[in-house]
């Protein structure tokens, strides 16, 4: 298997500063990294470029596994088609009914195969989301937000999901997201991106499962909060 290389990534939409401004990101395969960044500072463009979506961009490198799969905050699911044939659309393989089965499984929803995806709660839609993507056997697996719809308990739940997911797969994992702890929780290393260019980068060695009450992890906030241009108030007396 292999990971991401990318080296002096460039992409502009108009004449103004480029959303990308020479990007260089290694991702190695397994390694799960967390990309976060305020908005428009180019986080769905270089994920939307990785995904294959994007080809206006320049660069030095740009070498990308094979198998790639994309989890979107909306889990983008066609209402008119059951739940298994959301989990393999466009799948170009044999035994399909099987292959979604198995995915649904995974995500502990094999008891809705064959229902409509309007019966499913937000969580439930996003479960199949993730199942449409291990479906492809991913090499890198690309989260664009994928729980920022969710609430508190659900975002939990599907934390813990990713992780037992990414363990027993082992993909190469790019998680977009605007959620610090989120990306404390789970990225082996976060990644800041301020005005197309990395401004940090950063090795979360901290043993999972993590909670926040972590020194360590609190520490990495501060940092993280103030490259993202946040500052913890401070109270006196």
């Amino acid at each position: 298997m292999s990971g991401v290389k990318i080296e002096a990534l460039y992409r502009s939409f108009t004449d103004n500063a480029p959303v990308l401004n020479g990007i260089t990101l290694n991702i190695a395969s397994g390694e799960f990294v967390a990309l976060l960044g305020r908005s428009g500072s180019g986080k769905s463009t270089l994920l939307r470029i990785l995904a294959g979506l994007d080809e206006g961009y320049h660069a030095s490198k740009l070498e990308i596994p094979g198998s790639v799969a994309v989890a979107f905050q909306e889990p983008r699911l066609y209402p008119w088609l059951r739940v298994w044939r959301n989990v393999v659309l466009n799948l170009k393989a044999k035994n399909k009914q099987q292959i979604a089965r198995a995915a649904l499984e995974e995500v502990g929803l094999g008891d809705k195969s064959a229902v409509w995806p309007l019966t499913l709660s937000g969580g439930q839609a996003q479960r199949v989301s993730l199942a449409r993507a291990l479906a492809r056997e991913p090499e890198l697996l690309l989260l664009d937000e994928p729980f920022g719809a969710l609430d508190a308990l659900t975002r939990s739940s599907m934390h813990k999901l990713v992780l037992d997911l990414w363990r027993r797969h082992q993909p190469g994992v790019l998680l977009v997201t605007h959620d610090v702890d989120e990306a404390l929780l789970l990225a082996d290393r976060i990644v800041v991106l301020d005005a197309g260019r990395i401004t940090a980068n950063l090795v979360v060695q901290v043993p999972r499962p993590r909670r926040m009450i972590d020194p360590i992890l609190d520490g990495l906030k501060t940092d993280l909060l103030a490259h993202l241009g946040v500052y913890a108030e401070t109270a006196e007396g």
